[in-house]
């Protein structure tokens, strides 16, 4: 049974609409701290100010790199990557190239991969971030067939990945029990895996840990 706290502290709280101001993302901010969630997710247009607000706090800061659907360039995402570190996020949430999946250019995405890893790696040795920078590789599985789900899974687990997160919010589907199951099932417990995309009351949630999900994605 998880308890209150224990839920809370699982929880990604995520604001990436595009028609929120300022005013929005302050009571995003406001809302994690009143409840200690893991991270929030934000655009990176908005982390320095998220991280501000957070300062001090035992919330995360966290950015999407890549896109929506990961087909930006590798440069591209490692100047995202750096630019959000810079600017106060310590988690990375990298959208996989979904155009290199489905066209078999596996050494593409493990290179997009290992390349913001190396950032986030990085970042640590310099004045950019403060502590350890955290990454998790969307993988959207509502596009994959099992056999490229289980690619993108040994890439990002290989890569070093610290999460495979299920959904980006963007695709056919959400989250499923079956989808943690299968990415567990090649992961093992080396790395965290987070359910995001449907997950809409607490019952679901619950179900979505006991299958071996350690993260939760929510929106609002």
């Amino acid at each position: 049974m998880f308890s209150r706290k224990m839920l809370a502290k699982m929880i990604d709280y995520t604001a990436l609409r595009p028609d929120y101001g300022r005013h929005e993302i302050l009571e995003v901010a406001s809302t994690s701290l009143n409840y200690h969630f893991a991270a929030v997710v934000v655009q990176p247009y908005w982390v320095r100010t998220v991280a501000g607000e957070l300062e001090g706090s035992d919330v995360k800061v966290c950015a999407p790199v890549g896109g929506m659907f990961g087909v930006t360039t590798i440069s591209t995402k490692v100047v995202e990557a750096r630019a959000c570190i810079a600017a106060g996020a310590t988690e990375l949430d990298l959208m996989i190239n979904l155009g290199a999946i489905k066209s078999r250019k596996f050494r593409t995405v493990r290179q997009d991969v290992l390349e913001v890893v190396n950032v986030a790696q990085a970042s640590r040795l310099t004045q950019e971030g403060a502590g350890e920078i955290m990454v998790k590789l969307t993988v959207d599985t509502g596009f994959l067939t099992d056999e490229e789900l289980k690619v993108a899974c040994e890439i990002g687990r290989d890569c070093g990945v610290d999460f495979i997160k299920t959904c980006s919010g963007y695709g056919p589907r959400g989250a499923t029990l079956d989808d943690i199951r299968k990415i567990r099932a090649v992961v093992g417990r080396e790395i965290g895996v987070k359910a995001s995309g449907g997950v809409g009351t607490l019952r679901d949630a619950v179900k979505m840990l006991d299958a071996g999900a350690n993260r939760i994605g929510s929106s609002v």
